[in-house]
């Protein structure tokens, strides 16, 4: 069983491989007060967002991070990138309960763009197959909101988050669409009632399923 580091071993390494030797660096580097640097090695406890951010920023995959003697790249040396899998509502930041990651290689990913605003979903359901099956892995960049007609993306409607390829009318109108026939197109009026409701959490970049 692999032994897990203590945090302030995480936080030193942490330290070192962003070049900086100071605690305050580094809570400037994520974006939180100093005290809470301290919190965390006093209570021995490093907060998961901060953990998922290193990861996608230098490409050390979590494993590397949190467990002795674990490697920070692919079998054959290639470095990853951790993506967080939401098993929950993203919000629009694309922020979830993340307790699954997916390590892509960083040349690739970076390759679509800034694997920091990267997040991956469960499509559910058979509205988007047989492009998008159910279970399938959708990777979603949340730096990407502007709407590209025909173009699949992650949007949130209330409480709930739908796959669907989108497209804008004349009038304000937004239409999801689905691949399976057999479900009609979406129309809402981006002026209306419902326009409040409705939030797009970021363009599909990638996705894929077993057979």
């Amino acid at each position: 069983m692999k032994k897990i580091k203590s945090a302030d071993d995480i936080l030193d390494e942490i330290l070192q491989s962003l070049g900086f030797t100071k605690d305050l660096e580094l809570a400037k580097w994520l974006d939180v007060s100093a005290p809470a640097i301290s919190q965390a090695r006093k209570k021995e406890k490093v907060p998961e967002s901060w953990l998922v951010r290193f990861a996608a920023q230098t490409g050390c995959s979590l494993d590397a991070l949190l467990f002795e003697g674990s490697a920070s790249s692919a079998p054959d040396g290639t470095e990853t990138v951790s993506v967080p899998v939401c098993s929950g509502n993203p919000d629009l930041t694309g922020s979830a309960d993340a307790n699954e990651f997916f390590l892509f290689r960083t040349q690739w990913l970076r390759s679509l763009g800034d694997p920091e605003n990267m997040f991956l979903l469960k499509a559910a359901g058979d509205s988007m197959s047989p492009v998008i099956c159910h279970n399938d892995l959708v990777l979603v960049d949340r730096g990407r909101t502007v709407v590209v007609p025909h173009t699949v993306f992650a949007v949130a409607i209330d409480d709930e988050w739908y796959i669907k390829q989108l497209e804008t009318l004349p009038g304000h109108r937004l239409i999801l669409r689905n691949f399976n026939e057999k479900y009609p197109p979406i129309e809402i009026d981006m002026r209306g009632e419902y326009a409040d409701s409705v939030k797009i959490l970021g363009k599909a970049l990638w996705w894929c399923h077993t057979v």
